[in-house]
């Protein structure tokens, strides 16, 4: 055979065999093109109300079906037609030839689960796990739980904390997208601390209003401030054009608070005010929930404080009258509104130049301002606190009243005051409650603040030992720090202040440390405590400085610098800061911080002396 007359028998085999391998083909593409045309049919029958010719198509459908998506097909159509018998049993059929089958089993599990048989669903939705039909496992899983509960009596929400549903919510959420079950995993994480873990969730769309509003909630609570801030402001975009439409569980005052507290927190102090004044600016007009009306106040209050901080005080004043008219029993309000009525009355003193002015009938622009501030009486502060006392009794009013009377009644001397607190401090110790604490740390203050360090001492010490158990063979100080969360931070910086004034270097700087970073319990590298106080901030910074940790200083008194909004306060930060750089010999950084800390606070002399011999 010549090799011409072989290519022509290879290249003849070749075009048959295709012809052979193409009829399958074309017959199974006519016969999905025929199951097509049929299914088009009996839909037409049901949507012209004929369901029996319809089922008898079905029936002659079914002996022809191949697939498992025609199988699917087929069940869908009994299922419309309500022979959920004949569904089932042509489930069991196709799942019979292919029990591998995902979809199959898929549909049947779905279909066991809406027929209430949850011990069938179990069995065959097992098989779906880790698959992209797991959120059908969870379902069974959930429903089980719920019934069993019910049935037990148990509490369902201890089910949902337990941490084998966690995979299950999670997904649930992969397939459905249902919003809910992933707020579930990320309350799971919550109560189990894991609040970056929480927040790593995060979607990167939100459902609703309410859904970003959980989500800004969570970045927060994680720490994660700007995150929060971005979810709070998508919210308040899911919100808009709703108004009186769609009642949400959030609101432009809950979103108002949350967002001035997550720029609080990471020292923008300007904004955090901006976020305010849209509430603050717009009272009148604003419609507020019952359930709201804390959360407004202490929006207003917090504007309050930033206008006495800047020297505010006609906008300070007006916001503490609004509060105190408001809410007559608002705590923090009233003992605010004390003390603006307290620095109102005062009169400073005036040098001799300002006296022979006055003498002369001479006013200067500066003394008019003086002499036409705003001023609350302190008959109108007392008043108010003793009204709200009536009806409250709140042990913080009782302590702002105390602090009023020594404040403004002269003829109670340094050693009446100390006898008054020491027996009202005896009447209260077989008193368990807020009073007795509040009652220690006011004398504490007042102790230090007159030099009484060590009645200060022993009082302290006897507060936190007869509070929590100590052991009088271990070290006291190695105890306190042990039980560092176990005390209010108040009581925490006490501690750290005497630990410095007893010279107790290596306990100072891990008490201070404590009350600095770690009492907040987020543990990112050099985050501040939105509670803790500049004074305690600024030892710390001190106790740097004398351990050589210049750059640790530098970087604690900007952080505290950046969250206080006090002028004042500021100026002083900046100060220490100023002299930092002139020790290290770096006069240009020198001068700016002190050019600054001079112009926000001009009656800060020693940044003003410090700014004119760095020009020198």
């Amino acid at each position: 055979m010549s090799r011409k007359e072989l290519k022509k028998i290879i290249l003849t085999f070749i075009f048959f065999s295709l012809i052979l391998f193409c009829f399958p083909a074309c017959r199974m593409r006519a016969e999905q093109n025929s199951l097509t045309s049929q299914f088009d049919v009996i839909d037409a029958l049901v949507m012209q109300n004929q369901m029996q010719s319809a089922l008898k198509e079905l029936k002659k459908v079914e002996k022809r079906a191949f697939d498992s998506w025609t199988y699917i097909g087929i069940y869908k159509r009994y299922i419309t037609l309500g022979e959920s018998e004949k569904a089932e049993k042509l489930l069991k059929k196709a799942l019979k030839k292919n029990g591998g089958n995902l979809e199959l089993q898929a549909v049947y599990a779905a279909f066991l689960l809406r027929e209430g048989r949850l011990g069938d669903a179990g069995k065959v939705a097992e098989k779906l796990r880790g698959t992209k039909y797991a959120s059908l496992y969870s379902e069974y899983i959930l429903r089980d739980s719920a019934e069993k509960a019910a049935a037990s009596g148990d509490n369902a929400f201890t089910f949902y904390t337990r941490k084998e549903f966690y995979q299950i919510f999670l997904d649930a959420y992969k397939t459905s997208k249902n919003p809910v079950l992933l707020r579930n995993c990320a309350a799971f994480n919550l109560i189990n601390g894991d609040y970056n873990l929480a927040a790593s969730l995060n979607p990167a769309f939100f459902l609703d209003a309410d859904d970003a509003y959980f989500w800004a909630m969570v970045c927060y609570d994680a720490g994660q401030f700007y995150d929060s801030i971005d979810a709070i402001e998508e919210a308040r975009r899911l919100m808009t054009g709703y108004q009186g439409t769609v009642t949400f569980k959030t609101s432009p005052v809950l979103l108002t608070a949350l967002e001035s507290d997550s720029y609080m927190a990471v020292s923008e102090m300007e904004a955090a005010e901006a976020a305010r004044r849209g509430i603050v600016m717009n009272l009148d007009e604003l419609k507020v929930r019952k359930s709201d009306e804390e959360f407004l106040s202490n929006i207003i209050l917090n504007s309050a404080r930033w206008a006495q901080n800047q020297g505010m005080d006609d906008q300070n004043a007006d916001l503490l009258f609004y509060v105190v008219n408001r809410w007559p029993d608002n705590v923090p309000g009233l003992i605010l509104y004390a003390d603006f009525a307290y620095r109102s009355n005062l009169e400073r003193e005036e040098d001799t130049e300002i006296a022979a002015l006055r003498k002369a009938g001479i006013s200067t622009l500066e003394m008019e301002r003086y002499d036409n501030r705003r001023k609350i009486p302190m008959s109108d502060a007392l008043y108010r606190i003793d009204e709200a006392l009536r009806r409250t009794n709140d042990p913080y009013l009782n302590i702002a009243k105390l602090d009023l009377r020594y404040k403004t009644d002269s003829s109670i001397s340094e050693k009446d005051k100390n006898r008054d607190l020491w027996n009202m401090l005896e009447n209260s110790l077989n008193e368990d409650g807020e009073l007795k604490g509040l009652l220690v740390q006011y004398a504490l203050n007042f102790l230090l603040n007159t030099k009484q360090y060590d009645d200060a001492w022993k009082l302290f010490y006897d507060h936190v030992t007869d509070i929590s158990e100590y052991d009088s063979k271990r070290d006291f100080w190695e105890q306190f720090i042990d039980k560092a969360r176990g005390y209010d931070l108040s009581m925490m910086e006490f501690g750290a202040w005497f630990a410095a004034y007893y010279k107790m270097a290596d306990e100072a700087l891990r008490l201070h440390e404590y009350c600095v970073y770690e009492s907040a319990g987020l543990l990112e590298d050099g985050y501040i405590s939105q509670s803790v106080s500049t004074s305690t901030c600024l030892n710390l910074g001190s106790i740097y400085i004398s351990l050589g940790k210049k750059l640790k200083a530098l970087d604690l008194y900007g952080k505290t610098a950046g969250r206080e909004s006090s002028n004042a306060k500021r100026s002083e930060i900046l100060y220490r800061i100023a002299c930092i750089y002139a020790s290290d010999g770096d006069i240009k950084n020198a001068l700016r911080s002190a050019e600054y800390a001079a112009s926000l606070y001009p009656d800060n002399a020693r940044a003003s002396m410090l700014k004119d011999k760095l020009k020198w």
